[in-house]
């Protein structure tokens, strides 16, 4: 296995010197990068035969991750890349092919300061309780910001941090408090049972990689009701479709109750997504929605679609749309007007900034 290592860490190398954020590799094409968001090859290495990358994500997985693998012709996990790097990476089948998507993750995590973090986001880390949600499409850069989020928690409060992660991507140290990290799989079964375990381990804050069914995201409320600050993520474009997501995973007869529990501990939903800087590199756009009285109203009586005009209304409260964020980027020329409208859900919004 030794010499498949060495192909992948070739790999990894080169695709780190590139700056990329993703390596893929997939039948009858050259390794693909993901620079700043667009896919190039690297054109110097031609493609794997299927054998040969079959051999190399074996050589990546443990015995657990290739039983996995076998049985369920996919699989999640994550390694320490040269102490340089976490790679979080995804074996999968296609079209009767092996295929590998490996995420890359620096191993320095960056400040709310470099990723431009909002500061009212910054002040909800310092809440005893509720729950914050950070959602965006994939690739949004959803895991970063989480991990900032706790490095400054971290470095601000002597609190109990525990994390549920599938897989775990950033390394903490422990700071002022302590910070324990459970992977999925790893260390706990799945998410419901690690969450049930969860209210026994005396945590101050609680990471939940992502609420996934029924039961995680229950157990999840509970935990934000219960005197601790939860913080969990979504895939959604936008804070109000965050909400409905939510209560759209439970039967009927269990929607109203749902309602009246997430309006009870919610906090904040922050939304954002990535850009392309006009200096070069990437900038976030964000959405925030603080959970004030009329936005609980609103979550109670299921009148999400009345939350945009909300966050319009409640920018007193710190709150504001993707679609200002967007404008104050093009008007500060930070991305262009072009960037801006491909990721408005609202484009005459930003048309008329």
């Amino acid at each position: 296995m030794s010499a498949m290592r060495a192909d992948i860490d070739n790999l990894l190398e080169w695709a780190v010197g590139m700056g990329a954020s993703d390596l893929l590799l997939s039948h009858d094409s050259a390794p693909m990068v993901r620079v700043k968001g667009t896919l190039r090859p690297i054109d110097h290495v031609a493609p794997f035969a299927d054998s040969v990358l079959y051999q190399l994500i074996i050589s990546m997985l443990s015995d657990a991750d290739q039983r996995t693998y076998a049985q369920l012709r996919q699989v999640d996990f994550s390694i320490t890349w040269r102490e340089q790097a976490r790679v979080r990476g995804n074996a999968f089948i296609q079209r009767g092919h092996p295929a590998l998507a490996l995420r890359i993750v620096p191993d320095r995590i960056p400040t709310l300061d470099e990723l431009g973090v909002p500061p009212q986001v910054r002040e909800l880390m310092l809440l005893p309780q509720g729950l914050v949600l950070i959602t965006g499409p994939t690739g949004s850069g959803k895991s970063t910001t989480q991990a900032s989020l706790l490095a400054f928690i971290n470095q601000q409060r002597a609190a109990h941090v525990l994390t549920l992660e599938d897989p775990i991507e950033y390394l903490h140290s422990h700071g002022r408090g302590l910070v324990n990290q459970r992977e999925i799989g790893t260390d706990c079964v799945d998410f419901a049972h690690g969450l049930r375990a969860a209210l026994r381990e005396s945590p101050d804050v609680l990471l939940v990689g992502e609420m996934r069914d029924p039961e995680s995201i229950s157990i999840t409320l509970t935990v934000a009701e219960t005197g601790h600050l939860v913080l969990s993520t979504l895939h959604t474009n936008d804070t109000a479709s965050a909400l409905d997501r939510i209560v759209d995973v439970f039967p009927a007869e269990r929607q109203e109750q749902v309602r009246v529990q997430l309006a009870g501990s919610l906090v904040a939903v922050v939304a954002q997504r990535l850009l392309p800087r006009i200096s070069g590199g990437m900038v976030a756009a964000w959405e925030v929605l603080i959970a004030n009285h009329a936005i609980r109203n609103l979550i109670r009586e299921g009148k999400t679609r009345q939350i945009r005009n909300a966050i319009t209304m409640g920018q007193h409260d710190g709150m504001f749309t993707l679609e200002q964020s967007l404008s104050s980027l093009v008007r500060h020329g930070i991305v262009t007007h072009a960037d801006a409208v491909a990721r408005s859900m609202i484009p005459t919004e930003v048309a008329g900034a």
